[in-house]
């Protein structure tokens, strides 16, 4: 039987934004087993997928992990990475990959010159470069039976909003008075997810507005922050895993927030509906292709000067 290797091993929405790749390739080859290598930290992101034959998670060793998976025989290795610890691994292995083209000369222009030559969407690319066809059918993500949250638990009551209020990157990432504002122009109660990073802000937020806000940062796993989000009557994100993760589950009222990175280049939810709030009035943006850690001219007028009101409507309309 042939065997398949996919290779990327961060970070959550990137890993998300590859399970289209693994799709296509399970149709294209339905009699091959499709493996993964990603890191063990996110090898949970792929259970349940009925595409994947076997998760592989790297540990920090290549060298044991390299070991590991020639043990396998695979036929084919496609290297949707494309850094060096990737490189170094298919090296390893003795394999020449398929890879993925990053078009980074024309991320560096749409980011220095803000001319975006970048072909559509970062998946429709991936998979191009790979000589595969989109299949139409969106991001995949697989909520564990295990995972799914009983809201009465909670005490939450439909209709609710989930604001996942975190990013890999501050610039990605509403100010603390804009999270206010935005918070207090929703009507319904509003729970909110993240990390331990995220915690804080969300104790901040819950302390502000006691009667509405639930604060579940670093409370709920991935899975679990998932299963709200399906139940969720409204879903905002800023340009996140959250955002990708609500994507993979149509989900129906998605609002996404965007600031130092920008929708063209090609990160948006794929193949589903959602509302893009953005100040297109700059001539900063982009001015990072995955966010920092500080705006760069100081100001922070990308979040701060955001227009927030679609989103109050919205929610109004709830």
């Amino acid at each position: 039987m042939q065997k398949i290797l996919c290779i990327r091993f961060s970070s959550i929405g990137d890993i998300i934004l590859t399970t289209p790749i693994v799709r296509v390739l399970k149709a294209q080859y339905p009699h091959a087993e499709i493996h993964v290598a990603t890191k063990a930290s996110f090898a949970h992101l792929w259970e349940g997928n009925p595409h994947v034959h076997h998760v592989h998670g790297f540990d920090g060793n290549i060298w044991k992990f390299a070991k590991e998976l020639r043990q396998e025989g695979f036929d084919l290795v496609y290297d949707l990475h494309k850094n060096l610890r990737s490189h170094v691994l298919c090296l390893l292995l003795g394999k020449i990959p398929m890879q993925i083209n990053k078009y980074t000369s024309a991320r560096n222009t749409f980011i220095k010159k803000k001319i975006n030559k970048l072909p559509g969407h970062l998946v429709d690319r991936n998979l191009a470069s790979l000589g595969l066809s989109s299949d139409g059918q969106g991001l995949d993500y697989y909520i564990p039976a295990a995972s799914h949250v009983n809201l009465t638990d909670y005490g939450i009551k439909k209709p609710f909003v989930l604001f996942a209020i975190g990013a890999a990157h501050q610039t990605k990432v509403l100010s603390y008075p804009k999270m206010i504002e935005l918070i207090d122009s929703i009507p319904q109660q509003v729970v909110l997810v993240g990390d331990d990073w995220d915690e804080k802000i969300g104790y901040r937020l819950a302390t502000l507005f006691p009667e509405k806000v639930l604060n579940l940062c670093s409370q709920t796993s991935i899975s679990q922050s998932a299963s709200l989000a399906q139940q969720a009557d409204m879903v905002i994100a800023h340009d996140s895993s959250m955002m990708h993760i609500s994507a993979a589950l149509k989900h129906p009222n998605l609002f996404t927030l965007w600031g130092s990175t920008h929708v063209g280049l090609g990160f948006t939810p794929y193949k589903t509906s959602f509302t893009v709030i953005e100040n297109t009035n700059l001539t900063c943006r982009p001015c990072s292709t995955q966010g920092s850690n500080v705006c760069p001219l100081g100001h922070f007028n990308c979040m701060n000067s955001l227009d927030l009101s679609a989103i109050k409507d919205a929610a109004q309309a709830l």
